[in-house]
């Protein structure tokens, strides 16, 4: 099937040879209906060379054919689109600095072509040239949008949040719609600053992301971690469970810390009534929670055991590693031997596999990240909660 790139390179040339009819009808003169334009050998030749799918070659003769007129701007954006899609960003950079270096562009056609020269300066990973072009476009009647999302795109990479809410800003201000990455950037501010030990500056930006429920939902979980620092328990467990109220995917990831945070405050039997009242309001969280219990190595309090135990055994797959029938026959201490080793194989198992995946395009990670490295978007990793055991029984 043929490529995207050989379809361009077909268009190209087919745009190529309908400006030279268009020129060729129009410019006719006489009374007489006008003989038919010639065909152009390399016209012809181009085709016959994307055709047969050599593209280099096409590429080269099609830069041979195409002059730098008004009939052709067009074209040459889209040549430099194609050298920027195939990584020839170099090649790609010295088409458009040929156009802005025509005397006779007009604003649109310049604010064009400084557009693209910097999305070229981008995919180099030259982003101070591109910031800076991205910048001079910020007023542009057309390209305004388009240069702070391309702005917005820089700080992200950067990681430069400041310049990031700053953009955003300007952007909400040009569209009249609020975006909640806003909210995200504080709590990246807000989580460095309270991992260098400034609780007051992380508490300050987390007061800015509230802005979004996203924002709001990260934010508690920033605000327990710091209550926990500051050892204030009772605010600590009570944004804890919060979380877990609102989205108990992240099981794995609050547990550890609601338990630690229960033993410091001397409050464990509490904590384990709080647990057995959880799995009788809803039976569905037994699974995470011994999920939880097991890729993070927690014993107590006992009910965290019982929880596990009675997921092996009721489980189809580990029901059948463990002999269920037989396990219910042993003694109370072989039964917690044999338990313990299966929890130690299955922790083993838990964290040889991917711990997040990006709902989005799949990008797996071992630890939670806010902002896919991938696809970029934001919030998409999701924990995985279940164990890959299928392929462990024929």
């Amino acid at each position: 099937m043929p490529t995207e790139q050989t379809l361009l390179l077909a268009g190209l040339f087919v745009a190529l040879a309908a400006a030279g009819w268009a020129f060729a009808y129009f410019g006719w003169q006489g009374n007489e209906d006008p003989p038919p334009p010639p065909v152009n050998a390399d016209y012809l030749r181009g085709l016959n060379l994307v055709l047969n799918r050599q593209t280099d070659e096409a590429l080269e003769l099609f830069v041979r054919m195409a002059k730098v007129d008004d009939e052709t701007l067009e074209t040459h954006f889209a040549l430099g689109h194609l050298f920027r899609r195939r990584g020839e960003i170099d090649r790609a950079i010295r088409v458009h600095q040929n156009l802005l270096a025509r005397p006779n562009l007009n604003e649109s056609q310049r604010h064009q072509a400084l557009f693209a020269l910097a999305k070229d300066y981008l995919s180099a990973g030259l982003f101070d040239r591109a910031e800076k072009l991205f910048s001079d476009l910020r007023g542009s009647p057309t390209l305004a949008e388009s240069a702070l999302e391309s702005l917005v795109d820089i700080y992200e990479r950067e990681h430069d949040w400041h310049k990031a809410i700053e953009a955003h800003r300007a952007l909400e201000v040009l569209t009249g719609e609020k975006l909640s990455q806003v909210a995200h950037y504080y709590c990246e501010l807000a989580e460095k600053a309270r991992i260098g030990g400034d609780l007051d500056a992380a508490r300050q930006y987390l007061k800015n992301s509230v802005r979004s429920e996203t924002g709001a939902f990260r934010g508690k979980l920033i605000r327990a971690a710091i209550a926990q620092e500051d050892r204030d328990y009772a605010q600590a467990i009570r944004l804890y469970e919060q979380v877990l109220e609102t989205d108990r995917r992240l099981m794995a990831d609050v547990l550890p810390e609601l338990v630690a945070c229960y033993r410091d405050a001397g409050r464990e039997r509490e904590l384990e009534t709080r647990i057995r009242a959880m799995l009788e309001s809803d039976a569905d969280i037994r699974e995470p929670l011994a999920y939880a219990v097991i890729r993070n190595g927690l014993v107590s309090p006992p009910i965290l055991m019982e929880c596990v135990e009675e997921f092996v055994v009721t489980h189809d797959v580990l029901s059948r590693l463990v002999d269920a029938e037989r396990y219910a026959s042993l003694g109370e201490n072989e039964r917690a031997e044999t338990m313990a080793r299966v929890v130690d194989a299955l922790r083993k198992i838990a964290q040889s596999g991917v711990r997040y995946r990006c709902t989005i395009c799949g990008y797996g990670s071992q630890r939670l990240v806010w902002h896919c490295p991938s696809c970029k978007a934001w919030e998409s990793l999701r924990p995985v909660q279940t164990l890959q055991l299928d392929r462990l029984v024929a």
